[in-house]
């Protein structure tokens, strides 16, 4: 094994790595406004790290589809990484909000036809079309139904009023 080999080896380990702290599960935080659920900054920048480091690993090798296969990998993980920086849905008075790469997705409480629990995820329709589709592949069951429990208390507290 040349050194160059045992450098991109070593850079292609660091890469799996870091993709696997990257797909860390979102965090959940309450407060006096409401809940927020959010991937914590590390995973996104492991996920942009992998990324960075497959594409230095991809340069020198052969046979191409290899090198083509790594910087696949590589565009990936810094949408992964991207992803997980940006995203984040936010169960506050006000209403849903969703933040993603898409941009922001707002529902008011008042303007919610329906929430749907599914069993991997949450969909919330507005009568105006909006919807918020929110994955809970990645919950434990208890935060996944203080998700849906906060949502339905929500929805019933504003069509009581």
């Amino acid at each position: 094994m040349t050194a160059r080999t045992a450098v991109r080896a070593g850079l292609v380990v660091l890469a799996v790595a870091a993709a696997a702290a990257a797909l860390g599960p979102p965090r959940f935080t309450w407060g006096n406004a409401g809940l927020l659920v959010d991937h914590p900054p590390l995973q996104g920048a492991a996920g942009i790290l992998g990324g960075v480091l497959l594409v230095a690993s991809a340069r020198p090798w052969r046979p191409r589809a290899a090198a083509i296969a790594a910087l696949v990998a590589a565009a990936g993980l810094l949408g992964l990484g991207a992803q997980r920086l940006v995203w984040r849905v936010e169960a506050v008075e006000a209403g849903l909000n969703e933040r993603s790469l898409a941009g922001w997705t707002r529902i008011p409480w008042p303007d919610v036809e329906a929430a749907e629990p599914g069993a991997s995820s949450v969909l919330v329709r507005a009568r105006g079309g909006a919807t918020i589709r929110g994955s809970t592949r990645r919950f434990g069951p208890e935060e996944s139904r203080r998700l849906e429990r906060t949502i339905a208390r929500r929805v019933r507290e504003t069509s009581s009023r």
